[in-house]
């Protein structure tokens, strides 16, 4: 799992190896064109120059001069030939920037409007969105278009509609809505969900993770005193504590100890309390077991929740 700033710098990253790659691109697309053209350097050259004589007038204020017009006409004749001798060659005319991913940005991850405002690119976003769903720990990086109702018994699948249509309302308006828990027998599809539900969310640019239960206390509660172990627990707590979505799979399979469930409360009530954040909690008991487990703090802090029940005839991971 990645910080948020972890993120944002591998996605720069990512930005900055496309633009080396697209350099080399127009290297090599370069060559070959003027490999076989004898007159696209020298209108490039002229491009060149008549823009930089176009800049210096602007910046000198004399853009309504004779000069600046001639200038302006011979940079659009000159844009012209150049489109011509592309299309003659068999050429891509967008050249040179058709060489990147995103020719909005070049790769840069943000544009400039005409206005001058400067906005985030929509790739460099796509860029961290991807990076989330990969480090998010998720089983399916899928969204809601991968439910498949053909495995599912029919007389489950009115059950499984329903939580479907919870968990849409759900990721339609995270902030709005309640946290949701989900129990049920092992193999119902409750992670299933839960995962589809936590890609579109992504998708929208949340930033969520899974981690199960036994794995969360492990980590946090795991009282090494090397450098390793200690960034660890600091690193996996603030990404908990600032993730808009955390999806808690396996209660009731970790080692229960005082301190663990006092830790977990915790967790649940920050989450609860907080109101913008908000969490996804899995469990294969029923209510009464987690009454019986956890207590009456921990069961009232579900019983807050969407409750979505999951039950189905057979195991659907063996289907």
């Amino acid at each position: 799992m990645m910080r948020r700033e972890e993120i944002a710098i591998a996605a720069e990253r990512i930005l900055e190896e496309r633009r080396s790659e697209a350099d080399s691109k127009k290297e090599a697309y370069l060559q070959e064109i003027n490999a076989r053209t004898a007159d696209f350097k020298t209108v490039e050259d002229g491009i060149t120059r008549t823009g930089l004589s176009l800049v210096k007038l602007a910046l000198r204020k004399n853009t309504g001069t004779p000069e600046y017009i001639r200038a302006l006409a011979e940079l659009e004749r000159l844009g012209a030939e150049r489109t011509a001798i592309l299309k003659e060659n068999g050429f891509d005319e967008n050249f040179p920037d058709n060489c990147h991913y995103c020719a909005k940005c070049l790769d840069k991850g943000r544009y400039e409007e005409e206005n001058g405002a400067q906005r985030v690119c929509e790739c460099f976003q796509k860029v961290c969105r991807d990076i989330v769903l990969r480090e998010s720990g998720l089983p399916v990086k899928e969204g809601f278009e991968a439910f498949d109702r053909g495995v599912f018994d029919p007389e489950d699948l009115p059950l499984m509609e329903r939580n479907l249509a919870e968990a849409r309302a759900f990721a339609e308006n995270l902030e709005g809505e309640k946290n949701l828990f989900m129990f049920g027998q092992a193999g119902s599809g409750k992670t299933y969900l839960a995962s589809l539900t936590a890609t579109e969310l992504i998708r929208q640019g949340w930033f969520a993770i899974y981690i199960s239960a036994p794995l969360l206390m492990q980590t946090l509660l795991y009282f090494g005193d090397d450098e390793r172990a200690q960034e660890r627990r600091s690193k996996l707590y603030e990404i908990v504590h600032n993730a808009d979505l955390v999806v808690l799979d396996e209660l009731g399979t970790e080692k229960l100890t005082d301190s663990r469930q006092d830790m977990l409360t915790g967790i649940i009530d920050d989450i609860i309390c907080d109101g913008k954040r908000k969490c996804i909690v899995i469990s294969n008991l029923t209510l009464k077991e987690i009454r019986d487990n956890y207590g009456e703090r921990l069961f009232s802090r579900f019983g807050s929740m969407n409750l979505l029940r999951f039950e189905t005839k057979r195991d659907l991971r063996l289907r």
